[in-house]
């Protein structure tokens, strides 16, 4: 189990030759990536930035959120962000495209939270598309635009590039037919994705609304209000989910045991965290390891 900060770690991770100029951005084609030696595998890692992937072929197997094993298939977009822990395992040779970049640069790009609102399918467990050769066509030329923009002696490449990138992501929608998941752009709206955000990318997870609350400097009920009103779920679930998909991915890929990681997820006592993961899951999470088949020992 990993979490990267930046590219370049994740690069290094990786093995791989390839360095992004700036740490915030990087575009290259999936067919270059491939000539150097890299992991040709990867197991249970999160990245605190952006990726998308248009996989070209079924050279790739890979699992998100610890779902279901999927196989990339010609073509494949992928959309990955903060909120995904993502394991895959390279079947042959790559074939696609491929840019990542910092929440930082697609901020500057983008006022306040109006990425995270007109791209929801970057903070979705439903974030994979198989879409046909001519919708693919359009946004394989954008990606050409965009790799080859990335020129780090071009005082102009950044403004290209996220021009590119915006229009790419837009395509997406229509092909997808994905409409804004919520119109409303007031406070209220900035405050939940600043909410969402706290959740899905705290070190070790927020755990209650109390305590997310004072870290967003609002009282627990106008929290409530406001993330019932525009998710359909309380703060409560939202957290629940986190802490639930974090120990699903540590009782499978960490070296703690069930005690540790209950207390890594500031439960007190062994019996708390079992009886959290059992009223979520139906299961325990002993049954869980045995059911899923392995553990990363």
């Amino acid at each position: 189990m990993h979490i990267i900060p930046d590219i370049n770690k994740y690069l290094a991770f990786l093995q791989s030759p390839l360095h992004s100029h700036t740490n915030d951005f990087i575009a290259f084609r999936l067919e270059e990536y491939d000539k150097q030696p890299h992991l040709h595998s990867i197991n249970c890692v999160k990245t605190l930035f952006y990726r998308i992937a248009i996989i070209g072929n079924d050279s790739v197997e890979f699992i998100i959120n610890n779902g279901s094993l999927q196989t990339a298939r010609a073509y494949t977009l992928c959309f990955l962000s903060p909120f995904h822990y993502v394991s895959y395992r390279q079947r042959s040779n790559l074939q696609g495209q491929s840019f990542q970049f910092s929440e930082s640069f697609i901020h500057c790009a983008y006022e306040s939270t109006r990425f995270h609102r007109d791209f929801p399918f970057f903070w979705s467990d439903h974030n994979c598309f198989i879409i046909n050769e001519q919708e693919a066509r359009p946004l394989i030329q954008l990606g050409e635009k965009i790799i080859n923009e990335y020129d780090p002696h071009s005082r102009l490449s950044e403004n290209f590039i996220r021009d590119y990138l915006h229009i790419f992501l837009l395509k997406v929608k229509r092909i997808i037919g994905m409409n804004e998941a919520v119109e409303d752009s007031s406070a209220d709206f900035l405050l939940f994705h600043q909410f969402f955000r706290l959740v899905n990318q705290s070190e070790p997870p927020v755990r209650t609304v109390e305590g997310a609350a004072r870290l967003l400097c609002i009282t627990p009920a106008r929290l409530w209000l406001i993330v019932k009103r525009l998710s359909g779920q309380t703060p409560m679930q939202m957290i629940n989910q986190r802490v639930l998909r974090e120990a699903q991915t540590m009782l499978l890929h960490s070296q703690l045991n069930i005690s540790e990681i209950g207390y890594h997820l500031q439960f007190r006592e062994k019996p708390h965290f079992t009886r959290f993961f059992k009223n979520l899951t139906g299961i325990s999470p002993l049954e869980y390891i045995r059911q899923s088949g392995f553990r990363n020992r």
